[in-house]
């Protein structure tokens, strides 16, 4: 990015937003001969997949206590089912007794040291899967109470509520207050829609019994989500903060404006039926092809991540969507400007598709040493995936027996895609991150964060 570009979108008026950054950082990978052969083995071995991370989003503390509660719930609800089920109905008893045995499993595979809030849905996880277990053997049992749990549902509904009414959004700093905000929000919206039920209780519980298992189970989420939204929270914050729940709002809203300003000057390429045929060039099979549609399906996620969010109250998530929504736009915008100029045909050598993985490489690391860290790892997610998909296009997916293959003619095209998608994703990260920060903090002069 130029220090011109850069000065413009770092301007107060939404409309002079820049023109993304780093076109200078990307070469020429190939013009649109495809009959060229590449080193396979060579190009399998390049990748490093362990060395590709994405950190923890979450920069309050993540107390262990959370995963020892989920531990000893679903232990307990667990120890309320009989290994053997003693059920007439024979292929209702295997069903549980196997579902019983997974759930077991995967708790006892579970440690309780966590440091992350993945970890720790994994026992939210767990729990919900053993009250499932149980729900569904109370159900075969005959003794299911469908009013004990809507008489739950309503006491978690009030403390749903009590919990959101008593939410000043407190912090170190508006920026951190809002990466901390954000995951106690998605916790409390997951609690919300658990509480939604989606079926009503079965009149004849024994003739449904894994749906009375599934409902069951969605309160036992609802409270697992209220109880640690309320601990992280209650983790995090002290009296002494100031509330930004105030200003986290009114960035939200500004930062809508300026993603919408900047989606109108991409929006032949954004939208909905926009496609590959909006370029004058045969594209079919080429790396441009995977990373049109790769890059504008991360911006339009984002952008309606970010609506979904407003539409919500959920503030603080909406200032990360709509961050995110600007990095997968200027990388948009970026793409788009280098696939009009030729670019992105297949590479000419496996040199080509190596010099690529490096700039990839290059790129994704200077984000981590991008500040502030509670906002940067979060635009930075994008390119941080997108060249951990490019890894796996060439080394293969970990998870897959066949991973151990060499990359075919298709594999090297879209690892080479995925690298373009990274270094366009993390050159738009410092001006985002700047430009949010800006706005947060302006909301923050402009008087909209409270001691209460």
């Amino acid at each position: 990015m130029t220090e011109r570009s850069r000065r413009a979108f770092l301007a107060a008026g939404a409309s002079a937003l820049a023109v993304t950054a780093g076109c200078s950082r990307l070469p020429v990978v190939g013009d649109d001969d495809s009959s060229v052969s590449y080193d396979s083995e060579r190009l399998r071995d390049v990748p490093d997949l362990d060395a590709v991370t994405i950190p923890a989003t979450h920069p309050g503390p993540v107390p262990n206590a959370l995963a020892e509660t989920h531990a000893n719930r679903a232990a307990a609800l667990l120890a309320e089912v009989p290994e053997d089920p003693a059920i007439p109905n024979g292929v209702v008893a295997a069903r549980i007794a196997d579902d019983r045995e997974h759930a077991a499993e995967s708790i006892a595979d579970r440690s309780t040291d966590v440091s992350t809030l993945e970890a720790v849905g994994g026992w939210r996880y767990d729990r919900t899967d053993a009250a499932e277990v149980r729900g569904a053997y109370e159900a075969a049992t005959g003794d299911a109470d469908p009013e004990g749990l809507r008489e739950r549902q309503e006491v978690i509904r009030g403390d749903l509520r009590a919990f959101r009414e008593n939410w000043a959004y407190r912090g170190r700093n508006v920026v951190e207050a809002a990466a901390v905000h954000r995951n106690v929000e998605s916790l409390a919206t997951d609690a919300g829609d658990a509480l939604i039920p989606d079926q009503p209780f079965p009149a004849n519980p024994k003739d449904a019994v894994f749906e009375v298992g599934s409902l069951v189970s969605e309160v036992e989420d609802a409270r697992a989500s209220v109880d640690d939204a309320a601990a992280l929270r209650d983790a995090y914050t002290d009296d002494e903060m100031a509330g930004y729940r105030d200003a986290i709002a009114t960035a939200a809203v500004r930062l809508e404006r300026v993603t919408d300003a900047t989606r109108h000057r991409v929006d032949p390429y954004v939208s909905a039926e926009s496609g590959v045929s909006n370029f004058q060039r045969d594209l079919d099979d080429k790396p441009a092809e995977w990373l049109f549609w790769r890059t504008k399906s991360t911006a339009r996620t984002s952008i309606e991540s970010m609506e979904s969010a407003i539409e919500r109250d959920d503030y603080a998530t909406a200032v990360a969507e709509s961050g995110r929504a600007l990095v997968g736009l200027l990388a948009l915008e970026a793409v788009v400007e280098a696939i009009q100029n030729g670019e992105y045909g297949m590479p000419q050598s496996t040199d080509a598709v190596v010099d690529a993985w490096e700039r990839a490489v290059d790129a994704v690391a200077e984000t981590e040493t991008m500040e502030p860290h509670s906002l940067t790892d979060v635009l930075a997610v994008r390119a941080r995936s997108a060249l951990r998909d490019g890894e796996r296009e060439l080394a293969g997916n970990p998870d897959y027996e066949s991973h151990e293959d060499v990359p075919d003619q298709r594999d090297v095209r879209n690892a080479v895609a995925m690298y373009a998608l990274a270094v366009h994703a993390a050159d738009a990260v410092p001006p985002v991150a700047e430009r949010v920060t800006a706005v947060l903090r302006d909301a923050v002069r402009g008087g909209s964060a409270t001691d209460g």
